[in-house]
């Protein structure tokens, strides 16, 4: 079976490959400015294509993306388009619930922006204690950073639209990338009381929604991250399926 995405099977497709596999990558992500050399869609983007290369390792199925997070930290920037974290959580939620009526048991979110988090841990949570449903999620953009922390050049490689996303982008998606429009946004080092967060928007720190290095970042360092973040989530994913089969 080489189709892996719901959104392409047919509903005959999808009864056969139903039997083989009964794990779904959920990919979610945003619209949100991403510096003037990075499309807006970069993070639903880039969750979808690893999510399509991790399920054609792992052969599992991948779902439809949602675009959309709750970015308002981010809507200082024209272009941000922004979802409430109710409304996310409520679509997540019906997703997830047909997923399990239609025969899934394990659901991996690839979650490329991490103001979705608090939505995937309350939709996740619910549907383990109401249907008896695995579910996990991977924090994309600090995930690729920790199995690839030997690569990074920048002093704030995981910024925005910076040396991690820039690399990844240059490689995936090469034609959307304006290497023109880049410009570095280093971080101001501050005396910080430590997990002590100040809400505020992103433009207190950046005029141009970059924060960091994005000259760092280059396609071959792209290619080596993906590469090791299929390896892992469909390494993940294998053994998640064959502790069922126990």
């Amino acid at each position: 079976m080489d189709k892996h995405l719901i959104a392409e099977m047919t509903l005959e497709e999808f009864g056969r490959f139903i039997k083989e596999s009964d794990t779904a990558i959920f990919p979610v992500g945003a619209t949100e400015a991403y510096g003037h050399h990075l499309p807006m869609g970069s993070d639903w983007l880039v969750t979808y294509e690893v999510a399509k290369r991790a399920a054609q390792k792992a052969s599992c199925f991948v779902a439809p993306p949602i675009p959309y997070g709750f970015s308002e930290d981010l809507m200082c920037y024209t272009g941000t388009l922004s979802v409430s974290t109710m409304s996310i959580l409520a679509m997540y939620r019906d997703v997830l619930e047909s997923l399990h009526r239609q025969g899934m048991k394990k659901v991996l979110f690839l979650c490329g922006h991490v103001g979705n988090l608090g939505a995937i841990d309350q939709a996740a949570s619910e549907a383990m204690r109401d249907y008896g449903m695995e579910c996990a999620h991977i924090d994309w953009w600090r995930f690729i950073y920790h199995i690839n922390e030997e690569l990074m050049d920048s002093k704030f490689p995981l910024g925005h639209a910076a040396e991690a996303g820039t690399s990844i982008l240059k490689y995936l998606f090469p034609q959307l990338v304006n290497e023109e429009k880049m410009i570095r946004k280093e971080k101001e080092e501050k005396e910080e009381i430590p997990d002590l967060y100040v809400y505020e928007y992103f433009d207190k720190e950046t005029e141009t929604s970059v924060l960091g290095d994005p000259f760092c970042g280059s396609e071959e360092k792209g290619k080596v991250m993906i590469e090791n973040a299929v390896n892992v989530i469909s390494g993940f994913i294998d053994q998640w399926q064959a502790d069922e089969r126990k």
